[in-house]
């Protein structure tokens, strides 16, 4: 016959004692409030705690719906767009999306003509491009690929001749392939030249 044997109780590590006498301890420390929108009786730090942990978090939720709708152009109020009909604040003249769209492009008060410079040199300029969404474009390979008709090949750059990268006459623009664009090879425009002014003095 198989002997049976009592299993012994699981002795707590010291650890776990600890933590739940931490437990009681900060348990019996809190008070109980009553709930008081479901009246349901809950332990809090404060006594003037009003709500239980459901309900506040649906009193968040809540307000975060309410804010959500306010950014969106629909506040609480009577007060409305002259130009689309949405809400909007009271001393607003228009709703947060009009607003963006009046002041878009030449409208905005900061518009500097559509160009603009890089803190390197280069210059920007507001126009489309094939191939790009950005609405600002660099100006030098504009003025290359409208007089070449044709994009600038993929890894190829463009390069100014005098050196001065706000320059952006046709005259001063030489595109050649990215690995070419180096202190050495940089000369090679200026040789040829020179080659075809000899040519016609001959």
């Amino acid at each position: 016959m198989q002997e049976i044997t009592e299993k012994r109780p699981r002795r707590e590590s010291s650890e776990a004692v600890g933590l739940r006498q931490r437990v009681a301890r900060r348990v019996a420390g809190l008070r109980v409030n009553r709930c008081v929108v479901c009246g349901r009786w809950f332990r809090a730090k404060r006594k003037d705690t009003l709500f239980c942990s459901d309900c506040s978090h649906e009193r968040r939720k809540k307000q975060d719906r309410e804010r959500r709708k306010a950014l969106r152009g629909e506040p609480k109020g009577k007060y409305r767009c002259p130009i689309c009909g949405a809400f909007k604040d009271k001393d607003a003249k228009t709703c947060l999306a009009c607003h963006g769209k009046a002041n878009k492009g030449e409208r905005n008060p900061n518009w500097k003509g559509g160009r603009t410079q890089q803190g390197q040199g280069y210059v920007y300029i507001r126009c489309k491009r094939e191939g790009k969404n950005h609405p600002y474009q660099l100006e030098h390979i504009v003025v290359w690929e409208k007089a070449n008709g044709k994009p600038l090949p993929e890894g190829w750059i463009i390069h100014h001749l005098n050196g001065i990268k706000d320059d952006n006459r046709i005259e001063n623009l030489s595109a050649m392939p990215r690995k070419r664009h180096s202190p050495w090879l940089q000369c090679e425009p200026y040789k040829q030249r020179i080659r075809q002014l000899e040519e016609q003095l001959r």
